[in-house]
């Protein structure tokens, strides 16, 4: 059996997904280099994808991999081989070079067992809660931008996620996959321009049960923001609209969205020492999957390095799930700590 149709076999088994999603993705976005499969006897019995993204982290991009589709065969669970397969998703995320790995779990019970692999909830969304009787109040004049899949399109999209610090962003591809997966879920797009055909907002939102859910919202600002909302309130006509976005200054209430786990300590925190030039750290991280992590970094004068030789203080003595949350910490981490913690973000992942 072909790897592609191994994985397509326990996908169909494991997930819910409608026919017209599967045929989108298996169509338009799997790729046998990020699936990773176990068999037994010429039996497809547990696979996932480990995708390719990458995220703005402290002025550095880095790349980042992100699990998705993790399934085994119902008569092959509890046996242990979705732990074989995550740790050898981890070193697989390891060698390729990447700085972070990414999830997010289907269920709330997922966060546990993911954080039995050093992953960490850190991503959140921030939840704006509408009325179907709300009225999204703008001032200025908008019209309807309908050519989503152009490139000045994909430009904007791309400006405004890069304008958000620590984010996971899309390629090009990635945004037209995005706008394939919402036309399978029986969702809407709508963006917004001036009177020159300019793009100011986009907007992507997906009917789930009784209600309108906006998986993500980009504008210029807010004025773009309410019209384009109201753009959306007005298709889906009489149906509450919430907001699953980015933070918005505690507008809204956090809720816990996806995890990450740091790949690659040295990289980690190399990048944030070269954006910190003044930070003098010095930590032990101990990794129980990847050997390479499992070390003491001395951070000083925009630098890192590792050192086997014994040093006379240790800073931190963590292992990589605390220094994940750390890293991704939020202000008040910040403080306490006194480190340069910066909170992510993840968005559209087709999930």
């Amino acid at each position: 059996m072909k790897k592609k149709d191994a994985v397509l076999k326990l996908w169909r088994e494991c997930f819910n997904d409608s026919d017209q999603y599967v045929d989108m993705f298996f169509s338009e976005v799997y790729r046998d280099d990020d699936a990773l499969l176990l068999e037994e006897d010429d039996r497809p019995i547990s696979s996932m994808l480990l995708q390719r993204y990458a995220m703005n982290f402290h002025g550095v991009t880095l790349s980042v991999s992100y699990i998705c589709g993790a399934a085994t065969a119902r008569r092959s669970r509890d046996r242990g081989y979705m732990s074989a397969l995550m740790r050898q998703a981890l070193r697989e995320s390891f060698d390729r070079g990447d700085g972070f790995c990414t999830l997010i779990p289907a269920d709330d019970w997922l966060y546990d067992y993911y954080g039995n692999f050093s992953f960490s909830p850190v991503f959140y969304v921030d939840i704006e809660r509408y009325t179907s009787a709300h009225t999204f109040r703008h001032e200025g004049d908008y019209t309807l931008y309908e050519t989503l899949d152009s490139r000045e399109a994909f430009n904007f999209f791309r400006e405004m996620m890069l304008c958000r610090p620590c984010t996971v962003q899309h390629t090009e591809q990635q945004y037209r996959q995005i706008l394939m997966d919402n036309s399978a879920d029986a969702g809407s797009v709508a963006a917004v321009a001036d009177s020159e055909g300019t793009p100011l907002a986009m907007a992507f939102a997906v009917p789930v049960d009784d209600e309108v859910r906006v998986a993500d919202v980009l504008a210029v600002d807010d004025d773009a923001r309410n019209a384009v909302l109201e753009e959306i309130h007005r298709r889906f006509a009489g149906m509450p609209v919430n907001v699953y976005g980015y933070y918005r200054c505690g507008e809204g209430e956090l809720q816990r969205r996806g995890m990450a786990r740091i790949i690659n300590v040295e990289k980690c925190l190399s990048v944030i020492s070269g954006a910190y030039p003044k930070l003098n750290l010095t930590l032990r991280v101990s990794d129980p999957v990847i050997e390479e992590n499992n070390a003491t970094f001395v951070m000083s004068g925009g630098k890192c390095h590792r050192t086997d030789e014994p040093v006379d203080r240790l800073d931190y003595d963590i292992d990589v799930e605390v220094l994940t949350s750390i890293i991704f910490g939020n202000d008040v981490t910040r403080h306490i700590l006194d480190f340069p913690a910066v909170r992510p973000f993840i968005s559209l992942m087709l999930d």
